[in-house]
């Protein structure tokens, strides 16, 4: 099945303000479009207010990453901003909205290995969702191929004006997916996620060296961070100051969007409500759906052996991926392989997957 959507791909090299210009350059209707986005939905939500008071108060909350961001991040997003002539604050929001919100992502994620596959080497696959801009983050994803002057060659799958990484892969083969969970342990001076989680692949040659280094940097949210290389899975479960490792059951490891490690349960949050104006129903907010998903994933991938083509259908299953599934994707780590679902509306796994050999 061919797809009326190629896998846009834009390649980003050379020194952090090398990279950021070019990004912004390239991308820079597609970055001021989601900043519309996000103004009309603030104007939305204001009611007579105007949307300028939230965006302001959101970017006085974002301001107090910077100082845990790395400097070459910050000159990256600062010539990005230049490049695609908008605020610097817009591009800080964009790359930090999870951070702030810690309610988007409906996530799934599993990965399978031994017993499970042909060879016995992980395969991985994830959906990422999201409550709201669901039509437009489906249109403009975009993989990036990133080759910066420190560290190993990545690449994410995101969108314009995103230099951290909540989906990608490493030229070493580890691949990561990031799935936010609710956490009483939440702070304003961590690394945002998608930045930290972007250096665990510019340094992790494995998935453990890319948990060690995911450890030793102080975050902002919880997340179960799924890494995985071609012999080894884990899930890191994360707050802000507090992290556990849980490792696979005969190959086979789920999560979604709740802690499972007794290590981390004292910390777990309230769920949130309904997302304003969410095309999503109020139940896809509930820990009881974070459950159900994982039980499913569970029981698609007991007992067999799984090509990507099977973590394919099994991602597109009604009880796993939903109306604010904006990202698909199946990775072999081994063969720096990866399959993108295409779908051109969320759920984008109805939409036919274009394979990619990456180096």
């Amino acid at each position: 099945m061919r797809s009326s959507q190629a896998l846009r791909t834009l390649e980003l090299e050379g020194a952090p303000r090398e990279r950021g210009r070019r990004h912004g350059q390239t991308l820079g209707a597609e970055i001021r479009q989601l900043r519309r986005a996000l103004l009309a939905y603030l104007a939305r939500v204001s009611l007579y207010a105007g949307a300028l008071p939230l965006f302001g108060g959101l970017l006085l909350l974002a301001r107090s990453f910077l100082p845990q961001t790395p400097s070459r991040l910050k000159q990256e997003m600062a010539a990005l901003a230049a490049g695609a002539q908008v605020s610097p604050g817009s591009v800080l929001l964009i790359n930090v909205l999870d951070d702030l919100a810690n309610s988007t992502p409906r996530c799934s994620a599993l990965a399978v290995g031994e017993g499970h596959t042909r060879d016995g080497c992980y395969l991985m696959g994830r959906n990422l969702d999201y409550p709201l801009f669901v039509d437009i983050l489906a249109r403009l994803q975009m993989l990036f191929l990133l080759e910066p002057d420190e560290g190993q060659a990545l690449a994410s799958l995101a969108w314009p004006g995103y230099v951290g990484v909540c989906t990608g892969i490493n030229k070493a083969g580890v691949a990561l997916a990031q799935l936010s969970v609710p956490s009483r342990d939440r702070s304003l001076t961590g690394m945002p996620a998608a930045l930290r989680f972007r250096l665990a692949l510019e340094g992790g040659a494995s998935a453990a060296a890319a948990a060690d280094q995911v450890l030793r940097l102080p975050g902002t949210i919880g997340n179960n961070l799924m890494l995985c290389d071609a012999r080894e899975a884990m899930v890191l479960e994360l707050s802000a100051r507090r992290g556990a490792r849980r490792r696979p059951r005969q190959g086979l490891i789920t999560a979604s969007n709740h802690y499972q490690s007794p290590a981390m349960q004292a910390l777990k949050g309230r769920f949130p409500p309904r997302t304003p104006y969410s095309p999503l129903s109020p139940y896809y907010f509930t820990e009881a759906y974070s459950q159900a998903r994982d039980r499913r994933l569970q029981e698609l991938a007991a007992g067999r052996r799984l090509a990507p083509s099977d973590l394919e259908i099994i991602l597109a299953d009604e009880a796993v991926a939903n109306a604010g599934t904006v990202v698909c994707v199946v990775f072999a780590p081994g063969e720096r392989t990866i399959w993108v679902a295409r779908g051109e509306k969320p759920p984008v796994n109805r939409g036919p997957f274009i394979a990619k050999t990456l180096w």
